[in-house]
């Protein structure tokens, strides 16, 4: 009887083992949700600054260091002014803002979200 425990829990204890192991071969080789969101947001940027023009489809804004980016503006561009639902037309020339992003392929940034304060 002794034997015949001594064997299961030997067999037990090495299930165990080659369990943990398959567990941390999967944690190394899928990506975790954390790391998937960090890796979407790394393709964005935010811009500060003032409004110095705004057309139906860019805003140009002047940093703190007074350098102009020419930011284009899409359907889907989310704004908010004051922390509510806005829309482009409400973004008016020296507006302070916050625009969150996207580089292109084509080295051109593509507003995501343009928040005025």
């Amino acid at each position: 009887m002794t034997k015949i425990l001594r064997a299961l829990g030997a067999a037990m204890l090495c299930l165990g083992l080659l369990s943990s192991v398959s567990i941390a071969k999967q944690e190394q080789t899928m990506p975790s949700k954390e790391t998937k969101k960090k890796e979407q947001k790394t393709d964005t940027t935010t811009i500060n600054g003032t409004v110095a023009a705004v057309t139906d489809s860019a805003v140009t804004i002047v940093d703190s260091q007074k350098a102009e980016h020419t930011v284009a503006v899409t359907a889907d561009t989310k704004v908010t002014k004051a922390g509510k639902d806005a829309t482009l037309a409400d973004v008016k020339a020296n507006d302070v803002v916050a625009v969150e992003a996207k580089k292109g392929d084509d080295n051109t940034w593509t507003a995501v979200r343009i928040s005025v304060t």
